[in-house]
């Protein structure tokens, strides 16, 4: 009885030593394997969202909201132009004006909406744009664009009015020497010819001419209640305002006289350069 008390007890301390062994070769174990970072709740503990039924549809910027059903977006605004004010000297024309800018005579009419581009005055302020007008319709070319002969084209400086009225005593048509520009240089002197009074007149076959005895003659040529016709010395590309000499060299000085004759030689008009 006594050996197996003594048994017991071995066996016993046995098992109790062989449980504490465990118990700490364990506790070793799990505190090596411990995480490093904090364990993220798991899927199924997060609340669930709803999406929208539609996910795939393009988002739609805020600077381009989509019209609604029947309304048409105004358009974008036009670029706009810098208009530099200009006042008409004496012996401008749109033609000089145009040229001297740059720019076309279909422009300074679209700006100003100019009806008569023959229609100008001295002191009248008009507006130069800064470059060409997009949106302006240029002008027809002048008929018969190559210019054989003085009279294979026909200009017209207006539109006569379609209900012509009767002439009364002094408004019979006639013709006036404006001024003379730039006198002594080729490239800028031109002399500008005004109509008075009403109805037409016809300048086919009339003479321009100075103290020297250069005549320049007209082209078929008719001018209309305040139409107007500048004449270039130098040569040139006749339009329905400007016509061009063709000299190589300078017509006019200053404190010379100019002539207009008619087709029969009458004097017409005279005008002193200063």
């Amino acid at each position: 009885m006594r050996q197996f008390k003594r048994v017991f007890y071995v066996v016993l301390l046995n098992v109790i030593v062989t449980a504490a062994t465990m118990l700490i070769v364990l506790n070793l174990w799990e505190n090596r394997r411990a995480p490093t970072t904090e364990t993220l709740p798991s899927a199924t503990s997060l609340p669930s969202a709803t999406l929208p039924a539609d996910t795939t549809a393009a988002p739609i910027l805020e600077d381009t909201p989509a019209p609604l059903p029947g309304e048409t977006l105004p358009a974008p605004p036009a670029p706009t132009l810098a208009l530099t004010p200009y006042e008409v000297q004496e012996g401008d024309s749109l033609g000089s004006i145009a040229t001297a800018f740059d720019l076309r005579i279909a422009d300074l009419l679209a700006v100003n909406n100019i009806p008569n581009p023959d229609l100008l005055s001295v002191g009248q302020v008009i507006y130069i744009p800064a470059g060409p007008v997009p949106t302006a319709t240029p002008l027809p070319p002048p008929t018969g664009t190559p210019m054989p002969s003085a009279t294979a084209t026909r200009f017209v400086t207006a539109a006569p009015s379609s209900t012509p009225s009767a002439t009364q005593p002094g408004d019979e048509p006639g013709i006036r020497i404006s001024g003379v520009t730039g006198p002594g240089s080729l490239e800028s002197e031109r002399v500008l010819l005004s109509r008075t009074g009403e109805g037409s007149l016809s300048l086919a076959g009339w003479q321009l001419e100075d103290e020297d005895g250069n005549v320049y003659t007209f082209p078929q040529l008719t001018l209309f209640k305040g139409g107007a016709v500048n004449i270039y010395s130098r040569g040139g590309q006749n339009t329905a305002v400007d016509l061009y000499w063709g000299l190589s060299a300078p017509a006019w000085r200053s404190g010379e006289m100019v002539t207009l004759r008619d087709a029969q030689g009458e004097v017409r008009a005279t005008y002193l350069i200063p």
